[in-house]
């Protein structure tokens, strides 16, 4: 049988440790080829687990997994074979440079010196070490140790690659070199990428399907659009206008028949005024009365609930919620206006 699904699924995948501790609970997966897929919960949430049980490194305590069309459990030697793996710690012999630390894992892959040798240079220069590639692994930055262990995670050519936070440690042009190559090491190869992050504006650029985990417990999965309908997305419209001294601003918006939010108000140069739930109706009436008072519009901005506000309202509990949201209004000032 020939298996050229470079997906990944799972039924039921469960993990039990020895203590009883459940790691994993009856996790249903379905990751289609050519994904870049994002796989997000909180710390301790079964995020390294599920990495660990699809490479092959755990073995399920109950539930089937593929990978590449292989069952994980027993065709564990052949899902190795085609995978690249970036765990989250990963091991280095300190005493080589980059192209001996790359060259032994080619080797372990069989992969032609002569071969490995292109690959190498190839695979140094993309990740941004080419420059290093002599010096002992002992002296890099975290940083530059976790570019030589993605280029070691895809030393062997894999159609499915796992990361476990691929960014981490890398400085704000590392981490966009990182997420620009593997873009393009997934336009141009097609490569299925499955990580996990906690870098979740990094997820949102990177991956076109997301699946969300809490205590062990599949949540949710989906494009980004489909998870923000799952948490309960809040149309808004933010209206930047232009402050002025002349004008009680404030007084004007409590009077509109409808729920307004004020951000901002402290910069005193220019007022966020954010409406939700609204209606064409709203939206006008609002327009019209700053208009009306002469008050200066400068932009219009529609808002979508962005990756992180999805994230706490599809893992935490209604109490996480509001003390999460006690701490945010200590740093800008909100002020709801309803009409009496």
């Amino acid at each position: 049988m020939i298996h050229d699904n470079n997906g990944i699924s799972t039924s039921m995948l469960t993990k039990d440790y020895n203590n009883g501790y459940r790691a994993l609970d009856s996790l249903n997966l379905n990751v289609q080829p050519g994904d870049i897929y994002g796989f997000l919960g909180p710390n301790g949430a079964g995020k390294t687990t599920t990495i660990r049980l699809l490479c092959g490194l755990l073995s399920p305590s109950s539930g089937v997994g593929r990978v590449g069309g292989f069952d994980i459990r027993k065709e564990n030697l052949k899902v190795r074979n085609i995978i690249g793996l970036l765990p989250e710690g990963s091991g280095f012999y300190l005493w080589m440079n980059a192209v001996e630390y790359l060259i032994y894992f080619a080797s372990l892959y069989k992969i032609d010196r002569n071969v490995a040798m292109k690959r190498i240079d190839d695979l140094l220069e993309k990740v941004g070490l080419a420059y290093k590639q002599f010096v002992p692994i002992g002296y890099y930055s975290r940083g530059m140790k976790q570019r030589l262990g993605l280029a070691r995670a895809i030393l062997n050519d894999p159609k499915i690659l796992f990361l476990d936070e691929p960014t981490l440690g890398l400085d704000p042009k590392g981490q966009q070199d990182i997420l620009n190559f593997l873009l393009k090491l997934n336009k141009e190869k097609n490569i299925t990428i499955f990580f996990s992050s906690h870098a979740l504006r990094e997820v949102a650029v990177l991956a076109n399907r997301i699946g969300i985990i809490n205590y062990g417990k599949f949540v949710a999965e989906g494009t980004l659009n489909e998870l923000r309908y799952l948490a309960g997305n809040v149309s808004k419209i933010k209206i930047i206008i232009s402050d002025s001294n002349d004008i009680d601003v404030l007084k004007i918006l409590s009077s509109l028949p409808f729920n307004i939010e004020i951000e901002n108000y402290i910069k005193k140069d220019s007022i966020d005024v954010i409406i939700s739930d609204f209606t064409d109706e709203q939206l006008n009436i609002l327009i019209d009365t700053l208009r009306g008072f002469h008050i200066n519009i400068n932009e219009i901005v529609k808002l979508d609930m962005n990756l992180e506000d999805i994230f706490f309202n599809l893992t935490k509990s209604r109490k996480q919620k509001n003390e999460f949201n006690e701490g945010i209004c200590l740093e800008s000032r909100n002020i709801n206006w309803r009409a009496n």
